[in-house]
């Protein structure tokens, strides 16, 4: 019932969003890097967090999901704002900086990455809060950053909450995963948007509303799961859950520098833009790079359960560096 309740509901705020969307300038035209056609609204991240927040309430995951989904209110009221009138990447980041501070605040946090081998369990201790901070920021931001193709970044947050699911499934933990049903309602309405953000049936955009606040509800998810008492997989995993979105932004981010220009400042250097331009179309570079995403989860999955997760953390760099190489070259 509650699937056709979140389904409905879907409908519902798509309607009202839709509506509104020219009021709220909520449009999104064409220019030299959306090769869309015609005005699109983009009221993506309006809509899922509206059944993010419904299915919150619904089944009563726990409290650290109430903070987040609760603080991912601003997330979603300010980046509106700037999809409406582009307030600015400082005024982003200092939003995105008080939403993790709001979560921070209820306990949640980045205290250890985990025992490698001969090297103990590593506690950051008084880093905790920068280095959650950096490492949720700059994950809400690749999310951000790869959102170039309809489907793209909803499916990449498709795909690593299946993998949050699959890894605990295989270190046999499942029956400790209270949020299961949440986690599978979540899953069903990214769905149910991937099917009007990919076709022309009242077709929408996430916007930077709503691919920032899947990165930074997938971002806590990861430290939710890998942290504390209620770790269910060991930190090094969380990197190969969005290991993608984590590559592009590297590639992007440092082959910007090189160019000396801004970091923050868009351009048509993300990995769909070079398979676009290397002739894929649309549709085929979206499917290549979620297949690929999928593919690299599994293998640092397997290097992980085979190798440990020494040798999984070296691995992972060493496919960033590979990456980035390859990106620079092309």
């Amino acid at each position: 019932m509650i699937f056709v309740q979140t389904f409905i509901l879907f409908l519902i705020a798509l309607f009202i969003f839709t509506y509104f969307s020219p009021k709220l300038k909520l449009i999104d035209e064409p220019n030299f890097r959306k090769k869309h056609e015609g005005s699109i609204p983009v009221i993506g991240g309006l809509i899922l967090y509206t059944t993010f927040l419904f299915i919150n309430l619904s089944v009563r995951s726990n409290y650290y999901f109430d903070v987040i989904i609760y603080a991912s209110s601003l997330l979603i009221i300010l980046g509106a704002l700037d999809d409406a009138i582009e307030i600015g990447v400082i005024f982003r980041l200092i939003n995105q900086l008080i939403c993790c501070l709001i979560v921070i605040g209820s306990g949640l946090m980045i205290r250890d990455i985990g025992h490698y081998g001969i090297i103990p369990n590593i506690e950051i201790g008084v880093l905790s809060l920068i280095f959650t901070v950096v490492c949720v920021i700059g994950l809400t931001n690749s999310f951000n950053f790869i959102d170039g193709q309809d489907g793209l970044c909803s499916g990449l947050s498709l795909i690593s909450i299946f993998n949050i699911i699959l890894i605990i499934f295989f270190s046999e933990n499942l029956n400790l995963l209270n949020e299961f049903s949440f986690l599978t309602l979540i899953s069903f309405s990214i769905g149910i948007f991937i099917f009007f953000n990919i076709t022309n049936i009242n077709k929408i955009f996430l916007g930077d509303s709503g691919s920032t606040f899947l990165g930074f509800f997938i971002s806590w998810l990861l430290v939710y799961y890998s942290q504390g008492d209620n770790s269910l997989f060991h930190p090094v995993l969380t990197l190969w859950c969005v290991a993608l979105p984590v590559l592009d932004l590297f590639s992007v981010v440092i082959r910007r520098l090189l160019r000396q220009s801004n970091p923050f400042k868009p351009d048509r250097r993300h990995i769909h833009h070079i398979l676009i331009d290397l002739g894929y179309s649309s549709k085929i570079t979206v499917l290549l790079i979620l297949n690929a995403s999928f593919i690299l989860n599994l293998f640092g999955f397997a290097i992980f359960y085979f190798f440990g997760p020494f040798f999984c953390l070296i691995i992972f760099f060493f496919v960033l560096f590979l990456y980035v190489l390859s990106m620079v070259k092309l």
